[in-house]
């Protein structure tokens, strides 16, 4: 190799030398937080964004520097599909990756309360257990907002950032989660899922155990084919009227949403609650009166 073609080659190496050492510089920039990261706040990160769109969002809000490594880092860990909606405390500066794992997985960075909400609860019931621990959480708003009879009761874990609309959601979409799997049932039962859901929530309140449940599920429905009031203790409404009420009269669970598609079919037209809490049912009302007098004093 002649001289000039050797320094040629130096040259060369010289180059790719100090450009390397500019791009990881440059690399490490991108991946560490920005300089006024704002620590002790609080960032939201909206239902539905997708991850060019949240990525712009957190540069703009100085949580990372760069978009485009962040949703390198949210892609390798898997998370460009499966994003955790919500608010997410950034005590102190993250960088890109943390904070698309923690967003990944729900990391919120914020005190969790349990909340157990029974089955039967209606919603001002449920709204009365979000009480000083949830300051954000607007109890006039759920109650207005909130659709009775579709708030699932189960346990949650709550940030106690929550607000109404936030545990609405929470709950409408655990709701749409453990209905799914009956959704063919109940089309196939040419029942649509509002009649299911009120008749579910009668049969919640009047009834303790699955047996009573399919039971009582089998008279109401019976009542409702015949044109009888359904005369239901829980909602005094329908003495009054025929048919179902216009809307449930509290939130069930699953077992009486499967009690009301699978009554047990029963040769009786009544039932009451005996003051020992048990259940008695007849055929005819002399029958019904009769037991009336025996069981309730």
């Amino acid at each position: 190799m002649h001289m000039p073609e050797i320094e040629q080659a130096q040259k060369i190496k010289i180059f790719l030398f100090f450009l390397s050492i500019i791009l990881v510089i440059a690399g490490a920039a991108t991946l560490t937080p920005p300089p006024d990261f704002p620590s002790g706040s609080i960032i939201d990160v909206a239902e539905g964004s997708g991850l060019q769109r949240l990525s712009l969002e957190l540069k703009k809000e100085n949580v990372i520097r760069s978009p485009l490594w962040f949703r390198v880092a949210t892609i390798i860990l898997g998370g460009e599909r499966d994003m955790k909606a919500g608010q997410y405390y950034f005590e102190r500066p993250q960088s890109p990756f943390v904070i698309a794992w923690r967003i990944r997985w729900g990391r919120y960075g914020i005190e969790m309360k349990k909340i157990t909400v029974p089955e039967g609860f209606t919603v001002q019931k449920i709204s009365a257990l979000f009480g000083g621990n949830f300051p954000f959480f607007d109890n006039a708003m759920f109650e207005r907002a909130a659709p009775e009879g579709y708030l699932f009761p189960d346990t949650y874990f709550m940030p106690i950032t929550a607000t109404a609309t936030s545990t609405v959601k929470t709950m409408r979409d655990n709701f749409i989660r453990k209905i799914f799997p009956i959704m063919p049932e109940i089309e196939d039962s040419g029942k649509s899922l509002e009649d299911v859901i009120i008749m579910a929530s009668l049969i919640e309140g009047e009834a303790n155990n699955q047996t009573d449940r399919e039971m009582v599920s089998d008279v109401l429905w019976k009542r409702l084919k015949i044109g009888m009031p359904l005369q239901v203790d829980v909602e005094m409404k329908t003495y009054e009227f025929q048919g179902l009420p216009e809307k449930p009269i509290n939130n069930p669970g699953l077992d009486s949403i499967r009690a009301a598609l699978r009554p047990t079919s029963t040769p009786y037209l009544y039932y009451l609650t005996g003051n020992d809490g048990k259940m008695y049912y007849s055929k005819t009302f002399d029958e019904h009166v009769a037991k009336k007098q025996k069981y309730i004093r």
